[in-house]
């Protein structure tokens, strides 16, 4: 049976007036390493074109060209476009804790945190799907964290749209903010409280 936590344990007592700051910052950092930056276009130093002139400078009634490659020309080099570029930010271990501490302690703060044995040895997505129902919001993701879940508990979770079955090292503050709930076994939520512990 799934219960919701109403207090704030002691190992979130102190992540609940930090500064919040820290949590934009990881967020941020964590979006930006999801990019891949690989988009990319030629310059006109790029394009491999002849050197030749298009036309002669005068008496042709348009306007003077010098190069095939430049940007007006079809097929011509891209003025101010897009560079492949690495986007990664590094996070500090300690802030990436900080902003892990806030953000389940603001789940906490807002009743979307829920402990409980869920194993389901029938392997049956309805019966996964009847006791998450009970306490999860299904109107946007829910995060399960789960230690060591057997085959028949991953069974019956993989097929429930919006849930996302994580173990307690997998979980960051993004993945904490993305769902709309977390549900967890009250081995994995010792885990979390590792984790958060000085």
């Amino acid at each position: 049976m799934l219960s919701k936590i109403e207090n704030l344990p002691e190992s979130l007592v102190s992540y609940a007036d930090r500064n919040k700051g820290t949590l934009w910052q990881v967020v941020k950092a964590y979006r930006a390493n999801q990019r891949q930056g690989t988009v990319g276009v030629k310059t006109r130093a790029m394009v491999k074109s002849t050197g030749k002139k298009p036309y002669k400078q005068k008496k042709t009634g348009s306007a003077r060209r010098g190069s095939f490659v430049a940007p007006l020309h079809v097929g011509g080099g891209v003025a101010h476009g897009p560079k492949a570029r690495d986007y990664r930010q590094a996070i500090p271990l300690k802030m990436s804790r900080v902003a892990l501490g806030i953000a389940i302690s603001e789940r906490v703060k807002s009743g979307k945190v829920f402990v409980g044995a869920l194993d389901f040895s029938s392997g049956k997505t309805k019966d996964a799907a009847t006791v998450l129902k009970s306490v999860a919001d299904f109107t946007g993701n829910t995060l399960v964290c789960l230690s060591n879940p057997s085959e028949n508990t991953i069974r019956a979770l993989r097929n429930i749209r919006g849930v996302h079955l994580v173990s307690p090292e997998q979980v960051n503050a993004f993945t904490v903010l993305q769902a709309r709930s977390l549900i967890a076994s009250p081995e994995a939520f010792k885990v979390l409280e590792s984790r958060l512990a000085d």
